[in-house]
């Protein structure tokens, strides 16, 4: 915004001290202190507007000024800080140019989907702290930072990846460091069936929390690995989701979690039975894996704020199978199951949660 001052015959009057000054609206102006040029105008350095309805005044200092001050208008909309993930690669096996890219886009989705930065938190921690040949890390970290390590598993087939968190913030129990692992023996066939993309997407998701930390902060009900026969996912708004995708009508507890594959998929996904071709259940279908807006609310549940707009279009399957439908790969014991260390915001180690 500028203002110009005028004589009465309508000249511009030069040397004219302009103060502007934010009132109302929360925004903020730098260069707020002008002194009126040759052609009698003064502009403000910049004007960043806050939520809603801002008001700016520029007033001149000046005995007999008409129109003193001049008030200027303008609607804002609030934006929150990004969250940032990054993805750091150690050691292994170089990836490859698609590879990265691959990575670099299941990053950029996951940004996408949470909308609100994290409180950062600096943290000094030793060698092999976020899992097997991590590196020693003396930094602050926004908002969360993964390991990703190419290296040999369990040859062709089996574990495809393993992913999980390693470091959550006090109070809010949300990831700063997890740590990704892919079975080299099996990239070149994820690659050329062009599900790589899915599984990476997949195993952040995990190291985000999904099936992670949901035992943890206490939305997972009759888990399958102590004995239950029904595990499901307690959040209010996934549960709102997974009615509204066409689970209105299911009979059993919702949300549904996989009772099934053994300690790394059980109680740590969707149910295929019920779920059939989502990306967040343990078996990755041929085509389309839809990430859904039961997965992304599910995360507003654990306390992340999202934009559920960014979900791909999907529906729960009618009739309910009893069991999984077609050809399918599990994802196998693809949790990772690291020491979870709880930092304050000072990066002090609070405590330790086994998991």
């Amino acid at each position: 915004p500028a203002v110009r001052v005028e004589d009465a015959n309508g000249n511009p009057v030069a040397g004219i001290a302009v103060a502007f000054a934010v009132t109302s609206g929360g925004g903020s102006v730098s260069g707020a202190a002008v002194t009126t040029g040759a052609a009698g105008t003064a502009t403000v350095g910049s004007w960043r507007l806050g939520g809603g309805t801002n008001t700016l005044s520029a007033t001149a200092d000046a005995p007999g000024i008409v129109g003193n001050p001049v008030i200027f208008s303008a609607t804002g909309t609030s934006v929150a800080p990004d969250y940032d993930l990054e993805v750091r690669y150690n050691g292994g096996t170089t990836p490859t140019a698609a590879q990265q890219a691959a990575f670099a886009a299941a990053e950029a989705r996951w940004e996408a989907i949470i909308t609100t930065d994290l409180p950062d938190v600096a943290i000094v921690i030793g060698a092999g702290g976020c899992g097997s040949g991590s590196p020693a890390v003396d930094e602050t970290v926004d908002d969360i930072v993964i390991f990703v390590t190419l290296s040999a598993i369990d040859g062709p087939g089996g574990i495809l990846g393993q992913a999980g968190p390693c470091m959550i913030r006090t109070g809010s129990s949300l990831p700063l460091m997890g740590a990704m692992e892919f079975d080299t023996a099996d990239l070149g066939s994820l690659e050329s069936s062009g599900l790589l993309d899915e599984v990476i997407v997949h195993e952040m998701g995990h190291v985000l929390g999904i099936g992670a930390l949901w035992s943890l902060l206490g939305l997972l009900a009759d888990p399958s690995l102590s004995g239950g026969l029904d595990p499901y996912f307690t959040g209010a708004q996934a549960i709102s989701a997974f009615d509204a995708a066409g689970g209105a009508g299911y009979s059993g507890n919702k949300v549904p979690v996989e009772d099934t594959g053994g300690a790394g998929t059980a109680d740590g996904h969707w149910r295929e039975s019920v779920f059939d071709a989502e990306l967040m259940t343990g078996f990755l279908d041929a085509g389309s894996n839809p990430l859904s807006a039961i997965t992304i609310l599910s995360l507003a549940d654990m306390g992340y704020a999202v934009d559920a707009a960014q979900a791909d279009a999907f529906s729960v399957g009618s009739p309910f199978r009893a069991g999984p439908p077609g050809p399918e790969i599990p994802l196998g014991d693809d949790l990772l199951r690291l020491p979870v260390y709880v930092v304050d915001s000072a990066g002090r180690t609070t405590r330790l949660r086994p998991r």
